[in-house]
């Protein structure tokens, strides 16, 4: 199959000239069994200006195969062809800005995780007073924290919500709980969370 076997796609004419143009350079240089490093280049410009058009893609690919080309070449554009993204290195403003997001909401978080658990009686009081407004049921959210992990902290670590709020939280869930135990009577806390999101504290009686 040669050239001739390219459909472009209607109303892309002049687009369609220019790549058309391009994989005549193609075929012409590579007609020695030989590719220089710029072709890489050339073909990732190909990719991006005529990003959606596969039916070209598949010709390509058609066209080519009466070719002797380097291996290399030959994994390169079937990778490229397959409709993955073109790799973008990862450039050390783009890993600065990313890390200095993460940074600013882990500062916030850490200041509403210990909004949420500090181990205050006054603090307790409004909503320990509407639990005991509801008649003491059982297991009585008296608090509710939102809270979304990161994709990655700023140590470089990938953390569930419970694991990121006691990183936030710098100790135990356990530990936490027990707090507020020793500055109740005659009540025990507990904690639970929705695995996404919401983390909820809870308060029961324990005594008549």
């Amino acid at each position: 199959m040669g050239l001739s076997g390219f459909k472009f796609f209607a109303g892309e004419s002049k687009m369609s000239q220019e790549v058309g143009s391009l994989i005549s350079t193609f075929m012409s240089d590579m007609s020695d069994g030989t590719l220089e490093p710029g072709y890489l280049s050339t073909l990732s410009t190909i990719i991006t200006d005529i990003s959606g058009t596969q039916d070209m893609f598949s010709t390509l690919v058609g066209d080519l195969s009466g070719n002797t080309v380097t291996s290399t070449f030959t994994s390169t554009l079937i990778a490229d062809l397959s409709g993955a993204p073109i790799k973008v290195p990862l450039s050390i403003n783009d890993l600065l800005n990313s890390y200095e997001v993460t940074v600013v909401k882990e500062a916030a978080d850490r200041s509403a995780v210990a909004a949420f658990t500090a181990p205050s009686v006054e603090g307790l009081k409004p909503a320990l007073y509407k639990w005991a407004a509801a008649g003491f049921p059982g297991g009585y959210a008296i608090s509710t924290l939102s809270l979304a992990p990161p994709s990655l902290c700023t140590d470089g670590v990938n953390r569930t919500l419970t694991y990121y709020f006691e990183y936030l939280l710098g100790k135990p869930i356990a530990t936490w709980l027990q707090e507020l135990d020793d500055i109740t009577d005659g009540m025990i806390f507990s904690f639970s969370h929705d695995g996404f999101s919401k983390i909820t504290l809870h308060v029961t009686r324990t005594s008549v």
